[in-house]
């Protein structure tokens, strides 16, 4: 297939890696000295098992795509950034591609239809522990997966479709039918784990192993849940158990997105993580002060002094 990744930092650089070296044509779009580097020498890719070297094409923006005639295009920028690439996706897309969102949050693969039409998007959510260290290198410290969901029923054949090829590349690729509840279930550990990691300068494991904040983590997803139910997706408290148990066995060393943003001084997806939980709270008159305080602070600590 030809594909082209949007946004090749930690989630991006791994799958476009992954992709390349599974015999596919893939061009990747990066920008300034990450994208510089890639072109020059390649990407570069730890893993716990392997370290791959590859050379996808480089592209400097997205807009460079047009006409490319990809069957996929991974969409994998910040949730902030969709709305820069949306247009240029879709003009980069074959008459019968596919654009797949792997932002964080509730809202992406809308957002991207309404831009590009939902017949030429898939839903879809990276699980995924990485950091892009800059220059052209990533570093992934657990088994990653993606899986699929499609906007239009109709589309599931041609989802199923690409998970197979995706998974002969090397990671776990799944496609299924509800969407809202794939998005709902990742975000559960994305919103209550990116903020509180990023308030306390803490990995996912170090975050549980103080009780004060285990519970508070709890006490957000909780609230999380009771906010999915307004929205007709029913999340039962042994998925809460399972994550918990899960991060604490799988996932202690992970460093969230939100924390890298931190600390390297970039924008956070704060809106789209405590955000979306808090805003739908307020639809459905439910309240979210977990949440709604989470993002304050994540806020409070990026923004700019006397903005």
């Amino acid at each position: 297939m030809k594909i082209l990744v949007v946004g090749t930092g930690a989630v991006g650089g791994y799958f476009g890696a992954m992709l390349l070296r599974g015999g596919h044509d893939v061009t990747v779009v990066a920008r300034g000295e990450h994208g510089r580097a890639i072109r020059e020498d390649g990407l570069h890719v730890e893993t716990p098992t392997e370290t791959l070297h590859v050379k996808p094409a480089v592209l400097e923006d997205v807009q460079d795509a047009s006409g490319l005639g990809a069957d996929i295009a991974l969409v994998a920028v910040k949730s902030g950034s969709l709305h820069e690439v949306a247009a240029g996706t879709g003009k980069a897309l074959s008459e019968h591609g596919f654009a797949i969102s792997l932002l964080n949050g509730l809202d992406s693969p809308a957002e991207l239809a309404a831009v590009i039409g939902k017949e030429h998007v898939i839903g879809g959510i990276a699980q995924i522990a990485s950091s892009n260290l800059g220059r052209g290198r990533i570093r992934v410290d657990a088994p990653a997966r993606i899986v699929l969901s499609p906007l239009v029923p109709e589309q599931m054949p041609d989802a199923r479709r690409i998970s197979e090829e995706f998974a002969r590349a090397g990671f776990e690729c799944d496609a299924k039918t509800d969407l809202a509840r794939i998005l709902w279930t990742k975000l559960l550990w994305n919103a209550p784990f990116n903020a509180i990691c990023a308030l306390t300068d803490r990995t996912a494991g170090e975050v549980l192993a103080v009780p004060e904040l285990a519970r508070l983590v709890r006490d957000a997803m909780q609230e999380l849940v009771r906010v999915a139910k307004a929205e007709g997706v029913v999340i039962e408290e042994r998925t809460v158990d399972a994550t918990l148990d899960a991060t604490r066995a799988k996932f202690a060393d992970s460093v969230p997105s939100m924390l890298q943003d931190v600390r390297n001084g970039r924008a956070t997806e704060a809106p789209a993580l405590q955000g979306a939980v808090v805003r739908r709270g307020e639809r459905h008159g439910i309240p979210t002060p977990v949440h709604r305080t989470l993002l304050a602070l994540v806020v409070g600590r990026t923004a700019a002094k006397g903005s």
